[in-house]
């Protein structure tokens, strides 16, 4: 019944074409549609105890905007199925559920399926990708094609989407209180270089590892060379 791609789409011009959200739903959905799945959610991994937040943790999904929300709460509530598998999966898993018995919808199928696989970015930050759909789960040979064109596909969507966005983030000043870090200043210094209190600079610091999704100043900044903020 399900058959695998004839043309895997890492090899596929389509690939190579890539550069905007629109190709990019383009591509994930293909996967759905040559594997059987209805639906995909690429989504950033979240650390126990926190709340999955469509705005900010879905990246990219055919998911309809309305379901959001609930399926966003399904995922944080979740007690084994899916999230507090991804806590320490480190390889692809699938769960007997749908996004509709996540949320309380019913479903008339009997078969159901959530195929998670582990995404990783180059700057050490950690996805999945959800496929979800009426059916069985995939044979190994499947999976392996699967996991292949998925890490093709979210490595570009990286490159071309993610890191541009999370660039964005960066106010001005976050950005060039981020450089001046990178330089070596010191809090202080860079509060008398750009005229500002020193509780300022460390909040904007602060703010910038958040978004960057840094642990540690050393962290924001290794993040932000990968990322072009910093030359």
């Amino acid at each position: 019944m399900n058959q695998l791609m004839e043309i895997p789409l890492h090899t596929g011009p389509e690939m190579d074409r890539a550069i905007n959200r629109t190709d990019f739903f383009r591509l994930f959905k293909s996967i759905c549609r040559a594997s059987g799945f209805d639906n995909f959610l690429v989504l950033q991994h979240i650390e126990r105890g926190s709340r999955f937040d469509p705005t900010a943790n879905f990246h990219l999904t055919n998911v309809p905007d309305h379901q959001k929300p609930a399926l966003a709460r399904a995922l944080t509530e979740d007690r084994g199925a899916i999230y507090s598998r991804t806590l320490a999966a480190v390889t692809p898993f699938a769960s007997g559920l749908s996004f509709e018995t996540m949320t309380g919808e019913a479903t008339s199928s009997p078969l159901q399926c959530t195929l998670a696989l582990p995404l990783h970015s180059p700057d050490g930050r950690r996805f999945w990708l959800l496929l979800e759909g009426h059916r069985a789960a995939p044979g190994h040979r499947e999976l392996a094609e699967l996991m292949l064109d998925s890490m093709r596909i979210f490595a570009r969507f990286h490159e071309k989407i993610l890191v541009g966005d999370a660039s964005a983030q960066l106010t001005l000043r976050e950005a060039e209180v981020v450089r001046w870090t990178s330089e070596g200043k010191t809090s202080a210094e860079i509060a008398i270089i750009l005229g500002l209190s020193e509780h300022t600079v460390i909040s904007h610091i602060t703010s910038s590892a958040r978004k960057l999704n840094a642990v540690n100043r050393v962290h924001m900044i290794a993040i932000a060379v990968r990322r072009g903020i910093v030359n």
